[in-house]
Parts: structure tokens; C-alpha cells; sequence
């Protein structure tokens, strides 16, 4: 967990988000928890590694039963996007988690890679 002002992060191992999900429905009527964008700008710009997500475009939003709801923040790159969770039962933010729904091996676009992380 990392700690920026007064907002406590958790970045969620993919064995904690897998536990997360939950006969995901698409909702398009989400409040998020009144300090939803706070957690998001406290999120360490390492848990983002290269990808962009600041526009804070949301276009999906999923409820889990009625536990949690994934807000899916886009990136600069299709497939990719910082998934907040939040546990709709203490209306509060869960954690992150950097969602990557490309196949393994896709490269990222050459001139888009950061410094040192060509190949």
C-alpha cells in the first residue's frame, strides 16, 4: 500500500482482482465514492508503468453482484486500462489494478516505448 497526502493506495496482485470479479454486469448509472479521484491521482506513476491514463477517460464500468465495480480508466493504448475497484458495500475505493486485455507479446507502437525499454 502507498500513502500521497491523506489517501492510502493498494495495488491488487491479479489473484486479488480475479477475486473481485463476480458475474460482471455493464452499468452505466455508477456513482463512485466521493474520494474516487483523490485515489486516482494518489496512484504511484510506477503502478501505471509507461501507459498514459490521466485523460481519465472512463467508458466502462462493470458491476460485480453487488460487492464491487470496476472502473475502467482508458489508456493511451487500446486493451489497456487502470481498473479501480470499489467495494460498493462501504462505498469506498478497493485498489487498482493495470488491466491489459492484449494478447501476450503484443508490442507497443515503435517511438511509444519510453527510454531503455526497446527490444
Amino acid at each position: 500500500m502507498t500513502t500521497e497526502s491523506s489517501i492510502t493506495t493498494r495495488k491488487l496482485s491479479p489473484e486479488e482482482f480475479k477475486a473481485t470479479q463476480n458475474s460482471p454486469q455493464r452499468v452505466m448509472d455508477s456513482t463512485p465514492p466521493a474520494d474516487f479521484w483523490d485515489y486516482v491521482a494518489a496512484i504511484p506513476a510506477d503502478d501505471f508503468e509507461f501507459f498514459d491514463c490521466r485523460a481519465g477517460n472512463i467508458t466502462h464500468v462493470y458491476r460485480m453482484a453487488d460487492e464491487y465495480e470496476h472502473v475502467l480508466i482508458n489508456s493511451q493504448y487500446q486493451g489497456v486500462a487502470m481498473v479501480v475497484v470499489t467495494d460498493l458495500k462501504n462505498n469506498t475505493v478497493y485498489g487498482h489494478f493495470l488491466l491489459d486485455l492484449n494478447p501476450p507479446g503484443t508490442r507497443i507502437p515503435e517511438g511509444d516505448q519510453p527510454t531503455g525499454q526497446a527490444d
